[in-house]
């Protein structure tokens, strides 16, 4: 096809990750993006001819977008401030109108919101845990809501203040952990009931007719002792650094379940291109949504500083990481059809 083929300017917008300053919780930016993931991506890019250039996505983005107004923006910045940093980048090329990859402003800003996306998801009648957003610890638990309870930050992701002590048994425990999260991280917290069962990420290329890469199961009971059980942040990049993480194995039925519920959550939130779904078993063993991540992290396997649950999903697909990286370029790519001239211009 003949936007394969096209060699291109494209854009890299990206946030790099940093040492959190002596203020800011430890994994204040356990989000962004290693150097080296930046500059494997770059490679991988250029190895189709196309002419890449770094974009840092800081208070600069607009005007670095407007003079150089490339043919495509491949994006992988977080956004650096607000409850819809995620959206910031896509919005500024919507204005500019600068094709990008990846899902939309609105689906972003609404998938970082985790209380929206689980209203969204319960009106089309998909199982996630019941919930309550706390904007003070002086707030009362909603009736019904069964204890044991896992506290989190609304607008995080990457197991951004979740750790050991986010799931509570007990009342004085919430509202310990409601105050820290609102006190930590200058936002609500969610509380929602913890889910008892085997936990899931799917990983989900494409867009007209997507694909649903290997179901990945997280060895929850091979966690660290210091984590309870509990994949927060903590487990990711603290106390152990092993790939905490195996093909699922499952039956045909549980499968079949788990990969409708994945791709209903990818077209009802209006994802695109690229996209990963987490989802829990409950006590009865029935799939529920636990977190929707459409700019999921695809650093290469080779990265020491962080696990893309994404990436490898698709080397278990058998692509290699540049085949990755194209293929989602690709994607959106022939979803621009239109936009882009044949020459690139």
């Amino acid at each position: 096809m003949w936007y394969i083929q096209m060699a291109l300017t494209i854009a890299l917008t990206y946030n790099p990750k940093r040492d959190p300053t002596p203020d800011q919780p430890r994994d204040f930016y356990a989000e962004f993006d290693a150097e080296l993931t930046i500059d494997t991506i770059e490679s991988a890019l250029k190895s189709r001819g196309h002419r890449i250039f770094r974009t840092e996505a800081n208070d600069e983005i607009p005007e670095k977008l407007i003079e150089l107004h490339p043919d495509m923006v491949f994006n992988i910045a977080e956004g650096i401030r607000g409850e819809s940093r995620e959206s910031h980048v896509p919005a500024i090329c919507e204005m500019l109108g600068i094709p990008y990859t990846g899902s939309g402003p609105l689906t972003l800003a609404i998938c970082l919101n985790k209380a929206r996306t689980k209203e969204i998801l319960k009106f089309y009648g998909l199982k996630t845990p019941d919930f309550q957003v706390f904007r003070s610890s002086g707030e009362k638990l909603r009736k019904g809501l069964k204890f044991p309870l896992i506290v989190k930050p609304l607008h995080e992701g990457s197991g951004m203040g979740i750790m050991k002590s986010s799931v509570v048994k007990k009342k004085r425990d919430l509202m310990k952990m409601v105050s820290f999260v609102i006190n930590t991280y200058k936002q609500p917290a969610l509380v929602e009931e913890f889910l008892p069962g085997r936990e899931f990420t799917i990983s989900i290329l494409g867009n007209i007719d997507p694909l649903v890469l290997p179901i990945i199961e997280i060895k929850v009971d091979d966690f660290p002792e210091e984590t309870k059980g509990v994949y927060g942040f903590e487990a990711k990049y603290v106390f152990d650094r092993e790939d905490l993480s195996e093909v699922a194995r499952l039956s045909e039925r549980l499968r079949d379940a788990i990969r409708e519920i994945a791709l209903k959550t990818y077209r009802i939130l209006e994802c695109r291109d690229f996209c990963r779904v987490d989802i829990r078993l409950d006590k009865n063993g029935i799939p529920n949504v636990i977190d929707v991540n459409p700019l999921a992290g695809i650093s290469p396997s080779t990265d020491p500083l962080s696990f893309s649950y994404f990436t490898k999903a698709a080397i278990l697909e058998g692509m290699t990481y540049e085949d990755m990286i194209n293929h989602i370029f690709d994607c959106a790519l022939e979803r621009c059809n239109g936009e882009i001239s044949k020459d690139g211009t």
